[in-house]
């Protein structure tokens, strides 16, 4: 298209320059003096087939498009794949192992104690998501990656050389917790940018490294153990996460985001952008607050209620596969290997659950998965009397819990669009991280109640309750959103039909 025939604006987003040209049709339209005149009924059957036709027209030039494909867009898909494998296994997916040794090695320490250690990283991890995810939309996602890797190898390290429950606390809990942060969200965000109608897939295939981090760390850890000790298996996991580091270091990139990541939410945003003097830079502090806006917004406050009373329960089985099968008669081995086939199934359930989200309807896919995964705990789990029906719930679980970790991300990406989706998922998950902290431990604290003839009944039933609650924020999360679509779609009607009747 000729540059003459247009007039181009700039939209600034953070490392990336995006060139925004107006939909003809709009071209002269002043977003501040909008028309007040009422259109009528035919007019309306007008405006209706124009907005059909210009919701396929691109709010972004063709050359900065996502290019939903290609070698380098997938190896940036890798390095969130590689991240994932190990972001979060030393305090979630593998912890479970780590928590029975160190119950043998600290034999004065309670369940509730020593899942402490893990809930601190994993809060951690999620509460640091408020300035993390903020420093990777601003500074870039490379250079706060490699941070963060810095000091996940440090904290793993340092730990291997604790003699004291405390000790932990601070290394592999806090300390590595704060590392994986500042991975963790450059890691989400960096394939949103390469992707759009591909997206659920991209970012399942990415996220599903936490799945087969788990399924093959959980039996190589448990050897380890068995055979060099606990410090030296710390220490050999730093090294392999300053591997993972080498291996994705050149994919952190992103590019100028695709015109369905500006989303009906955003409009209001869009055309205060959208002016011929560029607004001046703000600090960091400033952004920030800013930002902070997004609490206002109801498919905001829901989405982040479910991860507050999901995550209450969502670590809970993860964290007692080994102490759950010595309960019902099984070997320690059994529980790794139980433990490695959910992660497993959970890292298939990230990508086949993030391929039907681009197939069906997203609110629809989320919804099942948030309310299996709590019949799953309330229903299989509480008749886990055995091998085979104990490995079905692990499965099943990691399938559907798995899901619903990867569409969290896609449905914020959809809602808030992706030039901001490092921010938001940090605020998200920082509430979550409430629920993370409290989770693990107070079962523990549940089940050394019911001491000296030892139940999980209680547990089961706390883990599953707060993730029906969970569920039933999603299922509300659904309605604002469905109506947040029906009012834009009105005022979008409205808005064409205004402009038709003008130029009529």
């Amino acid at each position: 298209m000729d540059s003459t025939n247009r007039t181009r604006y700039s939209v600034e987003t953070p490392h990336t320059s995006c060139e925004i040209a107006p939909i003809p049709t709009l071209a002269t339209y002043s977003p501040r003096n909008p028309p007040s005149s009422k259109p009528d009924k035919s007019v309306n059957s007008t405006a209706s087939s124009l907005i059909e036709k210009t919701q396929t027209q691109s709010l972004v030039d063709v050359s900065d498009r996502a290019p939903d494909g290609g070698l380098r867009a997938w190896l940036v898909v890798l390095g969130s794949f590689l991240i994932h494998c190990f972001c979060f296994a030393p305090t979630e997916h593998i912890f479970g192992i780590f928590e029975h040794h160190y119950l043998v090695l600290y034999p004065s320490s309670s369940h509730g104690s020593i899942a402490f250690i893990g809930t601190l990283g994993s809060s951690a991890t999620y509460f640091s998501g408020f300035v993390s995810g903020v420093s990777a939309d601003r500074f870039g996602y490379r250079a706060t990656a490699l941070l963060g890797t810095g000091i996940m190898a440090l904290a793993l390290i340092l730990a291997s050389f604790a003699n004291q429950i405390w000790h932990l606390y601070l290394t592999q809990g806090v300390l590595f917790g704060v590392g994986a942060s500042l991975v963790y969200y450059p890691a989400i965000g960096a394939p949103t940018h390469w992707f759009d109608v591909k997206r659920g897939l991209a970012l399942g295939i990415a996220v599903s490294g936490t799945g087969l981090g788990g399924l093959g760390l959980a039996p190589a850890t448990q050897v380890l153990i068995d055979s060099v000790g606990i410090g030296w298996t710390l220490r050999i996991l730093a090294l392999f996460c300053i591997l993972v580091w080498y291996f994705e270091r050149k994919s952190g990139e992103k590019v100028c985001e695709s015109a369905s990541a500006i989303t009906n939410v955003e409009v209001g945003r869009l055309t205060e952008k959208l002016s011929l003097q560029r607004k001046e830079p703000i600090g960091i502090v400033a952004a920030f607050l800013e930002e902070l806006q997004v609490f206002k917004h109801p498919q905001f406050i829901t989405l982040a209620l479910a991860e507050l009373t999901g995550s209450i329960g969502f670590l809970i089985p993860m964290y007692y596969f080994q102490t759950y099968s010595l309960f019902i008669g099984l070997t320690t081995s059994d529980g790794a290997l139980i433990a490695g086939l959910s992660s497993g199934a959970s890292c298939l359930g990230r990508i086949a659950l993030g391929y039907a989200a681009d197939r069906f309807p997203k609110t629809m896919v989320v919804s099942i998965c948030a309310w299996l995964t709590a019949g799953s705990v309330l229903i299989i789990w509480m008749l886990s009397k055995s091998f085979g029906i104990y490995l079905l719930f692990a499965i099943f679980y990691g399938f559907f819990a798995g899901g619903y970790v990867s569409l969290v991300p896609l449905v914020v990406s959809e809602t808030f669009g992706v030039h901001q989706i490092s921010t938001v998922i940090g605020f998200m998950y920082a509430t979550g991280g409430i629920g993370i902290l409290c989770g693990a431990p107070m079962a523990g604290m549940i089940l050394d109640a019911t001491k000296p003839y030892i139940s999980y009944t209680p547990v089961i039933m706390t883990a599953g309750g707060t993730l029906v609650l969970g569920a039933v924020c999603i299922t509300a999360w659904v309605f604002f959103r469905r109506s947040d679509k029906k009012k834009k779609r009105e005022g979008v009607t409205s808005f064409v039909a205004s402009i038709i009747e003008g130029a009529l």
